[in-house]
């Protein structure tokens, strides 16, 4: 897997912002339990396991989806520091 996450199409610049959203939502919420981040980190997970479906699985066969959304996380915080205002 490309170490940006970015080349060779498996996540686009659109995709990681709206990931990086919805982490933010979840992982940084005033209430961690609560209704909004629990949806949020549950759409995070669904579009992760999507996209580890549609793009990694035919192309990495031997990436494992543990690693995928462990990198996936690492970018969104990437993505975070790099953008917060």
């Amino acid at each position: 897997m490309p170490e940006d996450g970015t080349s060779e199409g498996i996540i686009s610049k659109a995709e990681l912002a709206e990931l990086a959203d919805l982490f933010d939502q979840f992982e940084f919420a005033f209430d961690p339990r609560s209704i909004a981040a629990k949806e949020a980190e549950s759409a995070f997970d669904d579009k992760v396991h999507n996209l580890f479906e549609e793009r990694v699985v035919q192309t990495y066969p031997q990436l494992a989806f543990a690693f995928f959304y462990c990198k996936v996380k690492s970018l969104c915080r990437e993505f975070l520091k790099r953008n917060r205002p």
